[in-house]
């Protein structure tokens, strides 16, 4: 008999050694996960030389990003064809790569700076005025951004006129 009470013994010793385990720990069941530090706020603007520009005028439009410094774009311009037509893609000076895919209505392009792009100028276009109303149709989509420490902008983007 001492054999049954030696079992009955030990199986209370461990049922209450693992009572006792389960209700002392108190550290939460999951791990904390480190929020990663958040990307500044970062605005989407198109700038036009002249907002009330007469038919037959020119006008530059710079599609720009102004917050936290950014290396990468892809976006879309978008555009009423019939009230301004495409002439030309500005040059600006400095060391970004751009590239554009214009159809009538839509201009699709990218742009790349390693460093960042100066004051935030992503792409700049030359149009031709055909009816003064439509300079207030161009609406910038941006599809895709990563600052320079390649973390991704588009969460923290908000887009102004």
């Amino acid at each position: 008999m001492s054999i049954v009470y030696d079992r009955l013994a030990w199986r209370r010793i461990a049922q209450a050694v693992t009572l006792t385990l389960m209700c002392a720990c108190t550290e939460p069941q999951h791990a904390d996960r480190s929020k990663p530090s958040p990307v500044p706020a970062l605005d989407a603007r198109i700038d036009v030389s002249d907002s009330l520009a007469a038919p037959g005028a020119d006008v530059l439009v710079t599609a720009r990003l102004v917050g936290s410094p950014v290396a990468s774009v892809t976006a879309r311009l978008l555009y009423d064809s019939t009230g301004l037509a495409l002439l030309h893609e500005e040059q600006i000076a400095d060391s970004a790569i751009r590239v554009m895919n214009p159809q009538p209505g839509i201009v699709r392009f990218a742009s790349v700076a390693a460093n960042g792009f100066a004051d935030g100028r992503v792409y700049a276009w030359r149009f031709a005025v055909r009816r003064t109303a439509a300079i207030r149709t161009l609406r910038l989509v941006i599809d895709e951004t990563h600052t320079v420490s390649r973390t991704d902008a588009a969460p923290s983007l908000s887009r102004k006129p």
